[in-house]
């Protein structure tokens, strides 16, 4: 087959965007319902590891920090896994890996060991878990994507919602170790899910077949002479490939956004449970499930709205920023449990947002294409942000003996993501309008 013929046959070769895709969906949606279940309600148990230990609230706030740092910084290393392995194999062994982190907390005598195990170990699995399924997701669906990663992460919603009461529920009667160990066997289950994430390759090669070609798509020149290359180089070029930085300038701002974000993103999931707390609110996990039901019909509405083109997707996450920015500055003067549910409303538009809406704009902004390498750019990106925003957050909490200072810090913070993404979406405006132009004028 020719270079011009492969290039045909790829062209003609159509995304599923159902089918099998369904069970895909339903593999990651379950996942997605585990992790990040996982990830909102940790904060409920980390004060009782922070009393336990007796440790200060900035060297607390590493261990979750840590995790959902290291998480995020993967992004580079799940993206070159996936290509080397395949993603179905990468998930089922990084779940194996969160897995075990999170029971053998339970049996660690120092609190910096466990930053070690979980926080950075753990938090590099639970990345490659969590980041590969997108790649899967982006392989079989396009002009459903928005819909496809609505309901994934309306799954993760329910996520939010269910583990909180379930973490508050397992601490009071078995204490944080066992709770460490239960969740371990939650996130083993995520192994069985993974087996299901079936390679799109399988139909690229039923489609050949009926086009009446035979093996497989033959390879370009230049990826053959990469396969002759030792492994682990490959995966490094593939882990520093940052080139997208330099030649897409939309990009360039979503991923300095997206850093900003995630620097001021998990503080309140941190510091809710405690201020609550501190203010006598007994039924503190219900602001955070309050957050994680009202955001589900949200991340539904934002992926309808992606595939239907009424508003783009980095023009609604530009929106969100402007939400949390003011609900950010605004959070610390609310003192009572019907005020912070408000908050948990208001919150929640942003929050879906947050995590809804990057797979589409990173595929309006860099193609399908190059979506991988992108993703994996812009988790790491959000990673640094994520260990560094909380660890701030917790110094000024310790300096200055008030959370006040840590929420001024999250909202100036959303504030400088958000003119960035503003940015963003006016060049992005901008060069819709120049290509719809071009096409005009070629017409003519």
């Amino acid at each position: 087959m020719t270079k011009t013929e492969n290039v045909e046959i790829k062209n003609k070769f159509k995304k599923p965007d159902g089918g099998y895709g369904w069970i895909i969906l339903i593999s990651i949606s379950f996942s997605h319902f585990i992790l990040i279940g996982c990830m909102y309600s940790f904060g409920i148990i980390l004060k009782s590891i922070k009393s336990d230990f007796d440790v200060t609230q900035d060297i607390a706030n590493l261990l979750q920090s840590l995790n959902v740092g290291f998480l995020y910084a993967s992004g580079s290393l799940s993206s070159a896994l996936a290509k080397e392995f395949g993603y179905r194999k990468v998930v089922m062994v990084s779940a194996l890996i969160f897995a075990s982190m999170f029971a053998l907390s339970a049996f660690l005598k120092s609190f910096y060991l466990m930053i070690f195990t979980f926080g950075f170990i753990g938090g590099i699995s639970y990345g490659c878990t969590y980041l590969t399924c997108f790649v899967a997701l982006v392989e079989y669906f396009d002009k459903k994507l928005g819909l496809a990663t609505g309901i994934i992460m309306a799954s993760a919603g329910f996520g939010a919602f269910a583990f909180a009461p379930l973490s508050k529920s397992l601490l009071s009667h078995f204490g944080w170790k066992y709770t460490m160990i239960i969740f371990g066997g939650i996130v083993l289950t995520i192994f069985f899910f993974a087996i299901l994430l079936r390679p799109i390759e399988y139909y690229k090669m039923k489609f050949l077949q009926q086009e009446g070609e035979t093996q497989s798509l033959t390879q370009e020149t230049s990826e053959i002479e990469e396969k002759k290359s030792f492994i682990l180089t490959r995966i490094l070029k593939e882990i520093f490939n940052f080139r997208l930085l330099i030649e897409d300038k939309i990009f360039l701002l979503v991923v300095l956004s997206a850093f900003f974000v995630f620097s001021a993103y998990y503080i309140p999931f941190i510091y809710i449970p405690i201020r609550a707390q501190n203010l006598n609110i007994k039924e503190y996990a219900w602001i955070i499930s309050t957050a994680g039901i009202t955001n589900i019909p949200i991340r539904l509405l934002f992926g309808y709205l992606c595939d239907k083109k009424f508003l783009r997707a980095i023009h609604m996450n530009t929106l969100c920023l402007v939400v949390a920015t003011i609900a950010m500055f605004s959070y610390y003067f609310l003192t009572s449990l019907k005020t912070q549910l408000i908050f948990a409303v208001i919150f929640a538009f942003p929050m879906a947002g947050i995590h809804c809406l990057s797979t589409p704009y990173l595929v309006d902004i860099v193609g399908s294409a190059k979506f991988r390498n992108a993703n994996g750019i812009l988790n790491t990106f959000r990673g640094m942000g994520a260990i560094l925003g909380p660890f701030i957050a917790g110094l000024l909490s310790e300096k200055y003996g008030s959370m006040f200072y840590s929420f001024i810090f999250a909202g100036a913070v959303f504030t400088l993501a958000m003119v960035l993404s503003l940015t963003a979406s006016i060049l992005f405006s901008l060069k819709i309008k120049k290509s719809k132009k071009i096409n005009f004028d070629i017409v003519l």
